[in-house]
């Protein structure tokens, strides 16, 4: 099982395909964690550092579990445009690996439970009824943190972000009742 957070730069208020990936970061259940910089080399690096590893580990175990949240609504489709786009493999192949991925979302576990609405479970809604951390920073500064340079904010947000993605999974995973019981108060 691996938690995956990324992190794109917009210059509209909604992301498109146009976006990049400034940061990607992966860590194995067991620990084994790292973050990728778009500051530090360029997308198309990051992203075929990522695609090389998810390859390796679909080589080694046959399936693998990616853990995430908002995954089948941005960060999946996402990555298979941002990979293609930079030609790091052929659409079919790329198709063909992440068909053998499991994409678990928390955030769309949790629908059934909210009266399938997405209203309420940001991550900052969720972390205040579960109490949780909340991620540092909204997504929403990524941009400003981005066009200052202000990458070691962007860095405390991934991990932030991580941190929240891991307790919210755990909680889910050893108390399922006290999380359905605060979406539905």
């Amino acid at each position: 099982m691996i938690y995956l957070d990324i992190e794109t730069y917009s210059q509209q208020k909604e992301p498109s395909f146009e976006d990049k990936v400034i940061a990607i970061e992966y860590k194995e259940v067991d620990g084994k964690s790292e973050l990728l910089k778009e500051w530090e080399s360029d997308e198309k690096t990051i992203l075929s550092k990522f695609y090389k590893y998810l390859k390796e580990k679909l080589r080694i175990e046959r399936s693998v579990m990616i853990i995430g949240f908002n995954l089948l609504l941005f960060d999946r489709d996402f990555l298979a445009v941002r990979l293609y786009f930079h030609t790091v493999d052929e659409l079919a192949n790329i198709f063909n690996n992440f068909k053998k991925i499991y994409w678990k979302d928390l955030r769309y576990c949790l629908l059934p439970f909210n009266k399938f609405s997405f209203v309420g479970l940001s991550a900052e809604e969720l972390a205040r009824k579960l109490g949780i951390r909340m991620p540092k920073y909204s997504n929403k500064d990524i941009r400003s943190f981005y066009d200052n340079r202000e990458y070691e904010k962007i860095v405390e947000h991934v991990e932030s972000d991580m941190k929240f993605l891991s307790d919210l999974s755990f909680k889910m995973n050893r108390d399922l009742s006290t999380v359905v019981e605060s979406l539905t108060k």
